[in-house]
């Protein structure tokens, strides 16, 4: 009994560290859209056999980050219109609303955690380490929400996490103004918080969620004469 749940339990990890090697390169675009899934190449890649491929392959299926090929296997479902516009509304929305409720409430030690993690994004941008100012600028808007002070809005901003990651490799990765647009943004935004002008701050979160949604929108439509080689259902 001891050695069938020790197997289950192996099983488990190597499923679970499949999972979470194809998700992240999804989501950083190491994978990208329409790039089909090898179960054997990936199984190489990240040093599994391929039943935790496998596994993890159904999961992100049913997450919605890659869809089933009519002739089998999988391949990694790109960005929509249509999606950005839904996840980034409502991230906007929601963003905006945590803002006002951090403005309310924050504490000095906040303000110095918000303007700790801007001194490190600009150190990335002196750098040019985009794939840690994206990380950076996750870990700003999370300390936002904490701050806001809502557990059932830190909960559905964290639903829409991972979205919100591969949007960011979109739009940080498409120039190095896009970046110091980024900080001089949240540059105003504690300062903001700081005179307790929650107002100012929602409206401001709102316009920089806006520009981070068209900038995606551009970046897909700009690709609209390209064949994907495996193209997708809409769904």
């Amino acid at each position: 009994m001891t050695g069938r749940k020790n197997s289950n339990k192996k099983s488990g990890v190597l499923r679970d560290r499949a999972y979470a090697s194809i998700k992240n390169a999804i989501i950083t675009a190491r994978l990208e859209p329409n790039r089909r899934l090898v179960e054997e190449t990936l199984a190489a890649d990240i040093g599994v056999s391929r039943t935790p491929v496998r596994e993890a392959l159904q999961k992100l299926e049913k997450e919605g980050l890659i869809f089933k090929l009519t002739n089998a296997g999988f391949a990694v479902k790109g960005v929509s219109e249509e999606e950005v516009e839904d996840i980034l509304g409502l991230q906007g929305v929601l963003e905006a609303y945590a803002g006002r409720l951090a403005t309310e409430s924050i504490t000095e030690q906040e303000i110095r955690s918000l303007n700790d993690i801007i001194g490190r994004q600009e150190e990335c941008l002196a750098n040019a380490n985009t794939e840690k100012f994206i990380r950076l600028d996750s870990e700003f808007h999370d300390a936002i929400h904490r701050a806001a002070k809502n557990t059932r809005l830190y909960e559905l901003a964290q639903n829409l996490r991972d979205c919100m990651d591969r949007y960011r490799v979109i739009v940080f990765c498409s120039s190095h103004a896009k970046l110091s647009l980024s900080v001089k943004d949240h540059k105003q935004i504690v300062s903001l918080m700081r005179t307790k002008n929650a107002r100012r701050v929602e409206k401001l979160i709102s316009r920089h969620i806006n520009r981070g949604k068209n900038v995606i929108k551009k970046k897909i439509g700009s690709q609209r004469k390209e064949t994907p080689r495996y193209p997708h259902p809409r769904v």
